[in-house]
């Protein structure tokens, strides 16, 4: 063990750091699945010891973060789904006429509006499609980053540190794989989805950084049978989007 001085002895602020990355990980782990995870799937999770995870969640709880039910499993808090309520509310309000104008442009495709939330992109509006063969999801769905054309159309937005801290918690093929494609989304500006979250489901995506710095993401998502007869239109669509005043507001 390496002994502790005065110059490698962690300071307040990286102590302080740390608890706050352990905790938007613990967050995070539970707004995938919430109402699902225990103490124990959370220390697994995190790599933490017990003792450690359960002081962790302790302390979200006592400040309303998170909740824990009868049986030791936890979701998010009121406090801080009160937070994402009303950011989400606002950012649905600013974004609904873009997405309206993808809707009309795309011919009556499924436009969802989503925000980058941990590792999860969270779904926060939707024009749900006027065909009766449709992709719906629904609003308060939390969709992972690396099958979804949302998610990586995030990740490519975000800096690299950033995207790096994302992919790290990938496999390592899944990373590399990502990495290629974020290469190509940052050159094309549009990120997709073929069959790779849903079976008979693809889609398209473009994300930006608005109202606050939130990464924000419109998706067009299609049977891909239709998908593959209407991308390029999707994809016009998309890029008009891309130019919407909403992104500056």
């Amino acid at each position: 063990m390496v002994p502790r001085t005065e110059r490698n002895a962690p300071t307040n602020r990286d102590e302080g750091i740390q608890v706050l990355r352990r905790a938007a990980a613990a967050l995070d782990e539970i707004a995938a699945e919430p109402g699902r995870l225990r103490l124990v799937d959370l220390g697994e999770r995190l790599g933490l010891a017990k003792s450690t995870t359960r002081r962790l969640l302790v302390g979200l709880s006592e400040v309303g973060l998170v909740s824990v039910d009868s049986q030791g499993r936890f979701s998010l808090g009121e406090r801080l789904l009160g937070f994402g309520t009303a950011t989400g509310a606002h950012i649905a309000a600013i974004f609904r006429p873009t997405i309206e104008r993808v809707a009309r442009a795309t011919d009556g495709e499924t436009v969802d509006l989503s925000i980058l939330r941990g590792q999860r992109m969270l779904f926060i509006d939707q024009i749900e499609s006027s065909h009766r063969l449709r992709a719906v999801s629904a609003v308060g769905i939390r969709f992972p980053l690396d099958r979804t054309a949302n998610g990586k159309a995030a990740l490519a937005r975000l800096d690299d540190a950033d995207a790096e801290a994302a992919l790290s918690r990938f496999d390592a093929e899944i990373a590399d794989g990502l990495r290629r494609e974020i290469v190509e989304i940052r050159r094309t500006g549009i990120a997709f989805d073929r069959d790779e979250h849903t079976t008979g489901i693809s889609a398209a995506a473009i994300a930006r950084r608005a109202v606050g710095d939130n990464v924000i993401a419109i998706s067009v998502p299609t049977p891909t049978e239709r998908f593959l007869e209407k991308e390029q239109q999707i994809i016009a669509a998309l890029r008009i989007a891309a130019e919407s005043p909403a992104w500056t507001r």
